[in-house]
């Protein structure tokens, strides 16, 4: 006697067969031709089965519309940028959306050609090859080395900041075509209009489910959505998602910004510092006046500096952004943006947030440098532009732009020549001709070094020798 199919099956065939989006009670009409739903609550049954299928996601609206996303694949096209390593091996490190675009069925791993791709390269033989995980304990997945493509790198004369075009050519067949894209034939017009109906659309999905959403839920959701169906593909979702005040985006997920801020501010979990600035009246989401907006955008400020010093960087990070949301000028903000990024090794990311610190600082505050008033540092209204300063120059040793980096260093000494940030340390490590990770290596052994002295010192009732940095 043959097994009667589970619902969760019936509803797969029917989601997988439809040639157009399908309502909870659509698909269960379609299921009861077949067999009749006999449980308490039919309708909840067929729900439930959806919510089961990861290749089944909703679009929204009342009633909601349910597709099997796998299909909206036809056409579209992912920009992927190319890294070092890639070109040095032969690898293709993939975007969350990349990843997913050429592995849709990753989620049922009954499929006997797991990860499995033909590639079709710009003038080359297609390549077939294989998607695996590449990093021990984190979620990054892509192509190993693999000398045929590092050959085909050679031959197009890529370049890291080059970008490959992948378009999805056949999805039942895993085909795509790869062609290259140099970074100096960006047109930058054209790629922010389509970041920015990214971004919007990502607002979109966000507000109408429950944040925060993993980075795959998000991804599945924009497809069903027809984000990638574009002959010019935008740039990866997780830049643009970064590069966008609204959201937040931690290891695995995306959350937005206003509504991280809102829950904290509901549940104050970390009280206000008393000497902050205090919360003003009405609703920030409804602020117009630069008065006001300014108003807010301190009082967030502040707030973030409150979870900062209690160690929660995302809720600072999300106070920082809806700050800048609000107030595009405030420079500390930009500042301490930056400093969460270059902690997370998002290093050109923290050197823009630095960049834009220092034009607010200026901008708001500072106004000509040279022509300054007052003495530097020691007036607090010039440390936001200090601070920028001091990460642009770590970002630009960082990213082995040594002159670069001497130049700021050397102009901070110049404008406070108290030098409270310590940049003639950093002046003598670069003229020693030491990387930033070799600086930091050696101050942290030297502070390891010290911890050491004084626990010692604590033991036999003894101060320890003074060491100069």
């Amino acid at each position: 006697m043959t097994a009667k199919p589970s619902f969760t099956q019936l509803v797969v065939q029917v989601l997988e067969a439809a040639d157009r989006p399908l309502t909870v009670a659509e698909v269960r009409a379609q299921v009861e031709a077949v067999r009749p739903v006999n449980t308490r609550n039919p309708q909840v049954t067929i729900r439930n089965a959806i919510s089961n299928i990861p290749l089944v996601e909703s679009l929204g609206g009342r009633p909601a519309r349910y597709t099997w996303w796998p299909r909206h694949l036809a056409d579209n096209s992912f920009r992927q940028p190319l890294i070092d390593s890639d070109l040095a091996s032969g690898t293709l490190v993939l975007s969350w959306e990349t990843w997913l675009g050429l592995w849709p069925n990753f989620y049922d791993r009954s499929s006997p050609r797991e990860g499995e791709v033909t590639l079709i390269l710009a003038r080359n033989p297609a390549l077939e090859a294989r998607i695996q995980h590449l990093v021990t304990g984190k979620a990054v997945w892509g192509l190993p080395a693999t000398p045929a493509l590092a050959e085909w790198y050679r031959q197009q004369q890529a370049r890291p900041e080059d970008e490959l075009i992948i378009r999805v050519l056949d999805v039942e067949r895993h085909r795509y075509g790869i062609s290259l894209a140099r970074r100096t034939d960006r047109d930058e017009a054209a790629i922010s209009a389509r970041n920015q109906a990214l971004a919007d659309a990502a607002e979109a999905v966000l507000q109408a489910g429950r944040p925060p959403l993993l980075d795959s839920e998000l991804v599945t959701r924009l497809f069903a959505r027809d984000v990638y169906r574009d002959p010019l593909p935008p740039d990866s979702l997780e830049r643009v998602l970064r590069a966008d005040l609204r959201f937040i985006v931690g290891e695995y997920n995306v959350d937005l910004a206003g509504k991280v801020v809102d829950y904290l501010e509901r549940e104050q979990k970390v009280p206000p510092d008393l000497d902050g600035a205090p919360r003003p009246r009405g609703d920030r989401h409804k602020a117009r006046s630069d008065e006001m907006r300014q108003a807010w955008g301190e009082y967030l400020f502040d707030r973030g500096m409150d979870h900062v010093w209690v160690g929660w960087s995302l809720a600072a990070e999300a106070y920082y952004r809806e700050a800048l949301r609000l107030d595009p000028g405030h420079a500390d903000a930009w500042v301490h943006l930056g400093n969460l990024c270059f902690e997370e090794g998002q290093v050109v990311e923290a050197l823009d947030y630095y960049e834009r610190g220092q034009a607010a600082a200026e901008a708001r505050t500072i106004g000509d440098p040279s022509r300054y008033p007052h003495p530097f540092w020691l007036d607090l209204d010039s440390r936001p532009f200090m601070r920028a300063l001091h990460g642009r120059g770590l970002c630009l040793w960082r990213l082995g732009q040594v002159e670069e980096a001497r130049q700021v260093f050397a102009w901070m000494l110049d404008l406070n020549p108290n030098d409270n940030q310590g940049a003639r340390f950093l002046l003598s490590d670069l003229d020693e001709g030491l990387s930033w990770e070799e600086s930091t290596a050696r101050d942290e052994a030297w502070e390891k070094e010290q911890t050491e002295a004084f626990r010692l010192a604590r033991i036999w009732g003894s101060q320890p020798d003074d060491v100069s940095h």
